[in-house]
């Protein structure tokens, strides 16, 4: 892959090559984890050929090929007659969004609410989890302040989260910081103090998230 990286690079240089849009900047032209391997380029005639070319160069070098079954195209604004001339070159079939890539679904707009699954399912996991273990009302503030709002403010450094996600994680830490489980059996008990006087500092009397 080393080699494969170096050979992209230099390809990069030509004149006929055209980066992606948002990689122009940062000269990008692949990212490369373990088996994974993302190519980004501009969806011009020249530069699927300068790929194809790094492609035959490599395999010839190595002996190895990319998997036809396991590889994909993605588009974005390029017109069908355009799409269609790039796979035939490449013999790869089309992808669509949202794609998975170290397990964290991409698209190029914003995430959907839809794709934010993969968030609550992980917090509704862990709160079925420690609700069968009855933690102390300390217990529920520390595990909300260190692991469920860690796990939130890691999504959020990495994508814009839609409101109702949001919304929806903060009700899940409320629901669970005054004793309520997902049981159908327990009724939700009263929340004895707001959200967001539960959100201030310590100092002002809140619980510090």
């Amino acid at each position: 892959m080393e080699y494969f990286t170096r050979l992209l690079i230099e390809a990069s240089l030509s004149k006929e090559f055209r980066f992606h849009l948002k990689c122009k900047n940062l000269r990008l032209v692949n990212l490369c984890f373990a088996d994974d391997l993302v190519i980004f380029y501009k969806g011009v005639n020249n530069s699927v050929q300068i790929i194809k070319e790094c492609f035959t160069t490599f395999s010839l070098a190595s002996g190895l090929s990319a998997n036809l079954d396991k590889s994909q195209v993605y588009f974005g604004g390029l017109a069908e007659e355009k799409t269609k001339k790039i796979l035939t070159r490449l013999q790869f079939v089309e992808g669509s969004f949202p794609l998975k890539y170290l397990g964290v679904p991409l698209r190029p707009t914003k995430w959907k609410a839809g794709d934010c699954a993969v968030i609550l399912k992980k917090i509704h996991l862990k709160l079925h989890t420690w609700s069968s273990r009855h933690p102390s009302f300390a217990g529920r503030a520390q595990l909300i302040h260190s692991v469920l709002l860690g796990m939130r403010s890691f999504w959020m450094s990495i994508f814009l989260l839609p409101k109702s996600v949001i919304n929806e994680i903060d009700h899940l830490c409320r629901r669970f910081l005054w004793g309520t489980n997902d049981s159908s059996r327990n009724r939700s008990k009263m929340h004895l103090t707001a959200w967001h006087q539960v959100c201030l500092p310590k100092s002002l009397g809140g619980v510090g998230f």
